[in-house]
């Protein structure tokens, strides 16, 4: 899963605002563990997929 993908999922399953991710990127970058951080935050999940795994 690319980041662009994180993001979507972020935004589309999880329903993270577009402004709360621009924060959370501009404040600690564009990347595969901010992403990871994200969906901790608002799930519980440690990595993307793991939803199918429980």
């Amino acid at each position: 899963m690319t980041k662009e993908d994180m993001w979507d999922a972020l935004r589309e399953r999880y329903g993270v605002s577009e402004q709360t991710l621009q924060v959370v990127t501009d404040i600690n970058g564009f990347s595969e563990d901010t992403m990871c951080d994200v969906l901790y935050a608002v799930s519980g999940y440690r990595y993307f997929g793991q939803e199918s795994d429980d």
